[in-house]
């Protein structure tokens, strides 16, 4: 059965190649340039990928699901920029898919990257995705970056994993820290509304916290050494600062809203 690969990308011409290289063997490879200004779109058709350009969205999803929607083949494999398909992985998804599988769709093990380590504990390794699916039969909800697709019907699980390499350098995780939790903090604002000390103790300090015990202590990620640490306490910086810009998005909202009260009250 024929396999579509399916990538959106935005300044990632670092990263495309690889991405690409890892899945050569697929009858078709598609890039959705999301408004770069470096020279993703080239390097990606230097690769062999058929590329579409189409505006960047704060939710990454919305262009995937249009990146899906250009897809011909009956199999489609949904990988991101700083993804890899192991040698392992390409060769079982092959298998499974000349079986003709009755499944729908199937979740695939990912290994996470920390600035070159791999992780293996702290529910960093096996981080189960589901990104391998009958055409047609998936899409991503659009209600956030961090979602899982919607798959009809039944779905399995596959052995082998994807390389995941989120964050090279430290530099490199600053760069994606602005730009997730800028989406995230718009996100708190429409869900929960304007920002108050209530919110600041729970989905500031109190879950911040959570998320690095869960992942540090509990999920055992102290065994990755320095790593596994790095890697449980920035996800709690990033809560925290998606927490900061939601409290400075309410400051702004409510400093604009004061001159027009003013202006009412003339």
């Amino acid at each position: 059965m024929s396999l579509s690969v399916c990538i959106i990308a935005r300044n990632e011409a670092s990263h495309i190649a690889e991405a690409l290289e890892s899945v050569r063997w697929a009858d078709e490879r598609i890039v959705v340039n999301c408004g770069s200004t470096d020279n993703t779109a080239e390097v990606a058709a230097a690769h062999g990928a058929q590329v579409y350009d189409a505006e960047h969205t704060p939710n990454l999803n919305v262009n995937k699901n249009h990146c899906f929607r250009l897809a011909r083949s009956e199999w489609i494999l949904s990988l991101d920029a700083d993804e890899r398909v192991s040698p392992a992985l390409a060769e079982e998804i092959q298998l499974v898919l000349a079986r003709g599988p009755r499944e729908n769709g199937f979740w695939i093990p990912r290994r996470n990257w920390y600035f070159g380590y791999p992780l293996f504990h702290g529910r960093q390794y096996p981080d189960y995705q589901l990104r391998l699916f009958r055409r047609g039969c998936a899409l991503f909800p659009e209600q956030h970056i961090h979602e899982y697709l919607a798959v009809q019907g039944p779905v399995g699980h596959l052995r082998n994993p994807i390389e995941h390499f989120p964050y090279s350098t430290l530099s490199h995780y600053l760069v994606k820290l602005d730009r997730d939790t800028n989406f995230q903090a718009q996100w708190l604002s429409s869900r929960y509304g304007r920002f108050g000390i209530r919110t600041f103790v729970r989905h500031g300090l109190w879950r911040s916290f959570k998320r690095f015990v869960e992942r540090y202590l509990l999920w055992g990620g102290f065994r990755d050494g320095f790593p596994g640490f790095w890697a449980a306490w920035l996800d709690g910086v990033n809560t925290l600062v998606a927490v900061a810009k939601w409290w400075h998005l309410s400051h702004q909202n409510q400093a604009h809203e004061l001159p027009q009260a003013n202006h009412l009250l003339r």
